[in-house]
Parts: structure tokens; C-alpha cells; sequence
């Protein structure tokens, strides 16, 4: 007689120190965009794990509120940094990272970076209006008025640099 085919039961076992760690940088990445640490952490923990996981699996392993896993699932899914996988004989939903780092850091270029790139120009702009304004509606003295232009000008200038860097970067990416 053939023994049927029994899937390990998952458990949430004590992370090591290198999953830890890693889980935590992808935390502080995801900050770094704008996103919850509980993103980056859900991210960590898939990159790192061998088989796709629920969300029930995610909270617990990750010691966070299932709505949260669920908000932060939907999010890495929306980015495409993050898959709904099919596994035999489950009802849940299971989630697996995208493997692929080259991808991965296309898709957070191409919805992250490039439009923070794009926006943080035009607040410049802005700021380079409304402090013109200022000058002219004398609510700021010379001396005031010159200092912030020459740093307003530091930060056009290095957004300009950047932006000359952006195609080059995405012929790598």
C-alpha cells in the first residue's frame, strides 16, 4: 500500500539572525519609499521563504495583525514584487516573492522612484515661485531671500543630476 502524500505542517519557527535581519532591511527599504514597515517585512519573509505562505502564516510569523498582512499583500501584489500562487488542496490564498531582484527593483523604480523623482521636481518649482513671491511681497529680507535661493538652487541642481542619471539607470534595470 502507497502512503498518501501528507504536506509538512508550516510552523512559525524562531527565525535565525540572518532571517531576522534581512526581514528588518527589507522593513527599512520599504520605509524608505513611503510604504508600512509591515510591507517590507512581508516582503523579507516570502523572499526568504521556500514554500508560498497564507496570510494567517505571514501575521504569525511576522507577529503582526492579519489586516495588515492583507494590506501590505495587496500592495506587493499591485507593485508585482509579490505573487498569488495555486497550492494543491488549499482553499486559502498562498503568496510567494518575486525571486527575480533585477524586477524587483524595475518595478520599484518604475512605481516608487521615478515618480517621487517627477513630483519632487515640481515641488521645487513651487518653491521657487512662492519664494519669489515672497521677495516681491517684501515678507522676507534680501539676505533671507538670497540664502534660500542658493539652497533651493543646490537641490535643482542635484534633482537635474539625478535626472540625467535616471536613463542610464534604467538601461541597467
Amino acid at each position: 500500500m502507497i502512503a498518501p502524500l501528507i504536506a509538512p505542517k508550516r510552523s512559525a519557527a524562531t527565525p535565525s539572525r540572518a532571517r531576522a535581519d534581512l526581514i528588518e532591511t527589507t522593513a527599512k527599504a520599504a520605509m524608505s519609499l513611503g510604504l508600512p514597515k509591515s510591507t517590507g517585512q512581508i516582503y523579507g519573509l516570502l523572499y526568504l521563504s521556500p514554500q508560498p505562505l497564507a496570510l494567517e502564516e505571514i501575521a504569525e510569523q511576522l507577529s503582526i495583525s492579519k489586516a495588515s498582512v492583507s494590506t501590505g499583500v495587496r500592495e506587493l501584489v499591485a507593485r508585482q514584487v509579490v505573487r498569488q500562487v495555486f497550492v494543491p488542496g488549499e482553499r486559502r490564498d498562498f503568496y510567494e516573492a518575486q525571486g527575480d531582484l533585477v524586477e524587483v527593483i524595475r518595478a520599484i523604480y518604475q512605481d516608487a522612484l521615478k515618480p517621487k523623482m517627477s513630483s519632487a521636481q515640481r515641488r521645487l518649482s513651487g518653491l521657487l515661485a512662492a519664494l519669489e513671491v515672497d521677495r516681491k511681497g517684501g515678507t522676507m529680507d534680501r539676505e533671507e531671500y538670497i540664502f534660500c535661493k542658493e539652497r533651493l538652487e543646490n537641490i535643482g541642481r542635484l534633482q537635474d543630476r539625478l535626472a540625467k542619471l535616471l536613463p542610464l539607470a534604467e538601461k541597467f534595470i
